[in-house]
């Protein structure tokens, strides 16, 4: 098997210690994909994805993590993201990596005291936590992810436009195998056959490792 690096990006609580999501200060953005007709006769806001990629660039930064679309990777290596913010929550973050056949799960999210993120210097602290082999096992995680759209790159459409709520989160995919790099993203409110495709892949990597993403809507 290619050596895979998978990461699924969701930012929220703390692995199985905590079932609450930690809100952070709310940001005034609300990304979606191009349209091809006129949007802002419905009230939609457009974004372009080269802005989407900037605003993921930051939840990267965010989490002390370096940005994956710059990740220097070789033909060997993969790896996926999936990420949960841009609304009222602090990011949260799944990674899943494999390398010379060897896979590697952690969960970035902010550190909890309690029910409070732990700041310092007035900015919230974020833990790398290594996960456990999933509940059914690797070889049927990675026949999910590749049956549902995510095998040498993400083949997941994006949803033209939709209608963001206020406050709302968003869910962001990437992934990068060796050179080639690929970014899905979609409201939680999706109506689209992908779109609720990608929101089930979230959910299922909550369930097989137990890790609290905000994605079980």
């Amino acid at each position: 098997m290619k050596p895979i690096l998978i990461t699924v990006i969701l930012f929220g609580g703390v692995l199985g210690s905590c079932s609450s999501l930690v809100e952070q200060p709310a940001l005034n953005f609300n990304p979606v994909a191009q349209s091809s007709k006129d949007p802002t006769s419905e009230g939609l806001p457009v974004i372009p994805y080269d802005e989407m990629l900037r605003q993921v660039a930051g939840l990267a930064k965010q989490a002390r993590i370096a940005n994956l679309k710059d990740a220097k990777l070789s033909d060997a290596q993969t790896e996926i993201r999936i990420w949960k913010g841009f609304g009222l929550v602090y990011p949260r973050c799944f990674i899943l990596a494999v390398s010379k056949g060897i896979p590697i799960a952690t969960f970035t999210a902010p550190r909890v005291k309690g029910a409070k993120a732990v700041f310092r210097n007035g900015k919230a602290v974020y833990a790398n936590t290594r996960l456990n082999a999933p509940g059914s096992g690797w070889d049927n995680l990675f026949a999910y992810l590749k049956d549902h759209g995510i095998g040498s790159t993400i083949d997941l459409a994006l949803d033209k436009r939709y209608m963001p709520y206020p406050d709302a989160e968003d869910l962001v995919l990437e992934m990068k195998n060796g050179s080639h790099y690929d970014m899905v993203y979609y409201i939680d409110s999706t109506d689209t056959a992908d779109g609720k495709m990608a929101l089930g892949i979230c959910q299922k990597i909550e369930t097989e490792f137990d890790i609290h993403l905000g994605c079980q809507l």
